[in-house]
């Protein structure tokens, strides 16, 4: 694929993906689903990734100050499966409500409480974040309304020098990706609707199995097809066409973890439950093959038809093997794992730790250390990881705390319909032995 979490010059590279959708804690229910823990668990994994990429790249580990890949580019250049990590979980939990309601006979969330839950968690610690960064790090360009607009609305993915408040900062340009989800959002009612017609009217999931499994192969196809791609374009490379493989590949998820608790577990979903280690073996290998120059250098988002090709397949493989036995394996050994405490507080804190690492990052590089980008080299990295990782958690434990879960309590709705209550039996007349 030809996205990478840098971007080559003029500007400095800072693209990843967001942990923005479902959250661990004590907030009321969610739409009357079951929580999952542990996709918070690996949503923890996927915003780890972000924070230590793009550490290494602002310390030059990663990318050095020439613009050529740094020492520890075999081994962090595959983090850019962060990307779809984040996607796979996102496009499994927005729309198992809507399998669950096609296959288990239900009826559907509702539409307008549904797109007012993702305003609800997402833009409020988006605008504390972005408002933050324009009036500390942007002052002198308030004056541009239509940039601000495109900003505040999550729009500036069309627009490469949006995503930087000037040509050596990167403050907010991780945001990209979160533009690219919100976009999914807005369709995904109309793609539900699609798919629960087709899954009522088929009583089977193989027609709408084939028609996300098509979705997946378009993307790829596309992809490859339109390599080598510039890397100054964004619709090419960063608009929801660019990956709605990856969140087709979680809606698959999603029905099939619902056939499988609603009818005849399909065969998939038996093998995943038998080997979910062996998923998670597939990944990593898949991992290791993403970090050699056969995907493509980590300093150019420009592909060949072959590395785009191969990159793609990488990227799908490690996140659906990390993903399918958290989703499909319950109580195997991946779920066990992800769902215990800590992952899942990471998790739950993933979106304010997404949103202010690159700010926690240039404020320790550039006015800490008084260097520039790309300047401090690899013993730099390691010794700042443990802080400027600890004050991104921090941060985002901030955000959730105070801004995120207040706000979830206060203004949540109901998205579900209720099923009907069942008629209280009439109390019986108790004989007391005297």
């Amino acid at each position: 694929m030809s996205t990478s979490l840098n971007r080559p010059s003029p500007a400095p590279p800072a693209s990843t993906a967001s942990g923005t959708e479902g959250s661990a804690g004590p907030l009321p229910e969610r739409s009357g689903r079951s929580f999952e823990p542990a996709v918070d668990g690996l949503r923890a994994i996927a915003t780890l990734m972000v924070v230590t990429a793009h550490l290494a790249q602002w310390t030059g580990a990663l990318i050095d100050k020439s613009g050529r890949p740094g020492p520890l580019a075999p081994v962090l250049s595959g983090f850019v499966v962060a990307i779809p990590i984040f996607l796979i979980i996102s496009g499994y939990l927005l729309y198992r409500p809507w399998a669950d309601a096609a296959l288990g006979g239900g009826r559907p969330p509702r539409t307008l409480p549904y797109y007012w839950h993702r305003v609800l968690r997402i833009f409020p610690a988006y605008w504390l974040f972005m408002v933050t960064a324009l009036l500390v790090f942007d002052r002198e360009r308030l004056d541009d309304g239509w940039r601000i607009l495109r900003l505040l609305t999550v729009q500036h993915v069309q627009h490469w020098a949006d995503l930087r408040s000037d040509p050596g900062a990167t403050n907010w340009a991780q945001t990209w990706s979160l533009a690219t989800e919100v976009h999914y959002y807005i369709a995904l009612p109309v793609v539900a609707y699609v798919l629960h017609r087709l899954l009522r009217a088929a009583k089977g999931i193989a027609p709408a199995v084939a028609l996300l499994g098509g979705v997946v192969v378009a993307d790829f196809t596309w992809l490859v097809a339109t390599s080598p791609s510039s890397p100054l374009a964004p619709p090419s490379l960063w608009w929801l066409r660019g990956y709605l493989g990856f969140l087709a590949t979680g809606m698959l998820l999603a029905v099939l973890a619902t056939r499988s608790r609603t009818g005849r577990r399909p065969a998939i979903v038996d093998l995943v439950g038998r080997h979910p280690w062996w998923c998670w073996g597939a990944a990593l290998v898949a991992f290791a093959v993403s970090n050699t120059p056969a995907v493509g250098s980590i300093a150019s988002a420009v592909l060949t038809k072959e590395e785009a090709a191969l990159k793609y397949a990488c990227q799908l493989v490690v996140a659906a093997g990390l993903a399918a036995p958290v989703v499909l394996a319950r109580g195997g050994g991946p779920e066990r794992l992800l769902a215990r405490p800590v992952p899942v507080w990471l998790g739950r804190n993933s979106c304010g730790t997404f949103l202010w690492h690159l700010v926690v990052m240039q404020v320790t590089v550039w006015y800490l250390f008084d260097s520039d980008w790309a300047q401090l080299g690899t013993g730099a990295f390691f010794a700042l990881l443990p802080f400027v990782m600890g004050l991104s958690v921090l941060a985002g434990w901030l955000s959730y705390t105070f801004v995120e879960a207040p706000l979830l309590r206060r203004f949540r709705i109901r998205s579900h319909r209720p099923a009907p209550e069942p008629e209280a039996e009439p109390e019986r007349a108790v004989k007391v032995p005297v």
